[in-house]
C-alpha cells in the first residue's frame, strides 16, 4: 500500500451471500432497498435477557442437498462462496474463475468453528457431562470455514484467515487485493463468516452492548447493537485475468487501509482517530482524494460511542462540510452485526450501490441524533451515481480497516 500507480488493477467479478434475509445476494439487496430488518426474536436465545438477532436460514444448501454437513460457520461460508463463484462465471463465454498460480482464499472471522465447541463446554458442568463427544480440531478451529471454502473452490493458492475482531471481513478483502497486486494470485475468493452461539451472545450481553429491540444506528434513541450471522464472499481477479476470460467486472477494489487506535479493549477512540487513519490510508492507496468519496458504508453498530466516533472520524477525514453531504448507510440494522462477515457484506453493498446507482436506507432509523452531522440515508433508497464508495469497519482492541471501491470503466 504505497503508490497510487498500481501495475495490477483488481476487479470484483462475483458476489455471494447468506444472511438473515435468506440465501442469495438478490434477497439481501431486496431487503436492504425495502428498508426491512431481518432482526427478530431468535429461538436460540429465548432464555436470555435480550432475545433478538438476525439468524440465517436453519437449513442450508439446495433442494437436493438441504443440509450441508459439518460445522455451521463452514456451511454458511460454502453457501455464499458457491454463489460468488457461480456469479463470477455467469457472463457469456466466461468459464469458472481459474488461476495459473492457484486461486487464493481469504476468510475473515472472529469465531471460526467455535459453535461446534460450545455444546461440549456446556456439557462439562451439566447433566450431560461425559455424553458429548469432543469435536475434531478441524471442525472448531478458526480456519475450519476457510478449509471448507478452499475445498469447495478447488483452491491451490494461499489460504489466509485474518481475525481482527469486527474488522476481519474488510481485512480479508484488502488482503485479497494485496495478493493479486503482488502477483501471488490472479484470483482470490475473499470474504467473511460467523455463526452465532451462546458463547458470543452471552459475551455481548455481559458487556451490556445489546439493544432489546432491533438496533437503530445513528438514531438519537439508539441503545446498542443487534447480532447477526451469515457469510459474504467476493471473487477478486486481476483485470487482465478477468478480461482474458470475458468476465464482467462489477467494480474495482482500489485501495485498502489498516490502523489501530490502541484505546481500549472494547471501546473505540472517542475522536475516531484510528478509523480516520485507516480510511485515509485506503484513499491514499487508491490515489483518490477525500473530496471524491460519493458514498460511505459505515460500521454503524448502533452503540452510543461507535456512532459518535464514526461521525467524528468522517468529519476529520472528509472535512465537516463534505461529511455532512456524503450519503451514509449502516447495514447492521438490516442484517445485524455479523462480526467477521460484516466488512464483506459492506463490500458487497458497495459493489451493488456502484452498479445500480442506488443507496439503501438505514433500517429502523427514525430520528437522526442531532449530534451526528452526517447525511444518513433513511426512509427510502436514494437514487444517485456512486463512482467512489468507502467502506469502514472497526473492532475490539482498536482494530480499524477500510477499503475503497470504484466504478469500473
Amino acid at each position: 500500500m504505497t503508490s497510487n500507480d498500481h501495475v495490477v488493477r483488481v476487479v470484483v467479478t462475483g458476489v455471494g451471500a447468506i444472511s438473515g434475509f435468506g440465501s442469495g445476494v438478490a434477497r439481501l439487496w431486496r431487503g436492504l432497498l425495502a428498508g426491512r430488518s431481518a432482526i427478530g426474536r431468535a429461538a436460540l436465545f429465548a432464555d436470555y435477557e435480550v432475545q433478538v438477532a438476525a439468524m440465517a436460514p436453519a437449513a442450508l444448501g439446495s433442494p437436493t442437498q438441504p443440509q450441508l454437513p459439518g460445522e455451521r460457520a463452514a456451511a454458511l461460508a460454502v453457501v455464499a462462496a458457491r454463489e460468488a463463484l457461480a456469479d463470477a462465471a455467469a457472463a457469456p463465454a466466461a468459464p469458472r474463475p481459474a488461476s495459473r498460480v492457484g486461486v487464493g482464499v481469504v476468510v475473515g472471522t472472529t469465531l471460526g468453528g467455535l459453535r461446534a465447541w460450545a455444546p461440549y463446554l456446556r456439557s462439562l458442568g451439566g447433566e450431560r457431562r461425559g455424553t458429548f463427544a469432543l469435536p475434531t480440531a478441524s471442525s472448531f478451529a478458526y480456519h475450519a470455514p476457510a478449509l471448507a471454502v478452499a475445498a469447495e473452490a478447488g483452491a491451490e493458492g494461499p489460504l489466509l484467515v485474518p481475525s481482527i475482531a469486527c474488522a476481519s471481513g474488510t481485512a480479508a478483502v484488502g488482503l485479497g487485493l494485496d495478493l493479486i497486486r503482488s502477483r501471488r494470485c490472479d484470483t482470490v475468493l475473499a470474504g467473511g463468516v460467523d455463526a452465532l452461539s451462546d458463547f458470543v451472545f452471552a459475551g455481548f450481553q455481559c458487556l451490556r452492548a445489546l439493544d432489546r429491540a432491533p438496533s437503530r444506528p445513528f438514531d438519537q434513541d439508539r441503545k446498542g447493537l443487534s447480532l447477526g450471522e451469515g457469510a459474504a464472499f467476493l471473487v477478486l481477479e486481476s483485470e487482465e485475468a478477468a478480461l482474458a476470460r470475458a468476465a464482467r467486472p462489477r467494480a474495482e477494489v482500489a485501495g485498502f487501509g489498516l490502523a489501530c487506535d490502541a484505546n481500549h479493549m472494547t471501546g473505540p477512540d472517542r475522536d475516531g482517530a484510528g478509523a480516520a487513519r485507516a480510511m485515509r490510508a485506503a484513499l491514499d492507496d487508491a490515489g483518490i482524494p477525500p473530496s471524491e468519496v460519493a458514498f460511505v458504508s459505515a460500521h454503524g453498530t448502533g452503540t452510543q460511542f461507535n456512532d459518535a466516533m464514526e461521525a467524528q472520524a468522517l468529519a476529520t477525514l472528509l472535512g465537516p462540510e463534505h461529511a455532512a453531504r456524503v450519503p451514509v448507510n449502516s447495514i447492521k440494522s438490516a442484517i445485524g452485526h455479523t462480526l467477521g462477515a460484516a466488512g464483506a457484506f459492506e463490500a458487497i453493498l458497495c459493489v451493488l450501490a456502484i452498479g445500480e446507482g442506488l443507496i439503501p436506507p438505514t433500517a429502523n432509523l427514525r430520528r437522526l441524533d442531532p449530534e451526528i452531522h452526517l447525511d444518513v440515508v433513511r426512509g427510502r433508497p436514494r437514487e444517485q451515481p456512486v463512482p467512489i464508495a468507502l467502506s469502514t469497519t472497526s473492532g475490539f482492541a482498536g482494530a480499524n480497516a477500510a477499503i475503497v471501491l470504484r466504478r469500473y470503466p
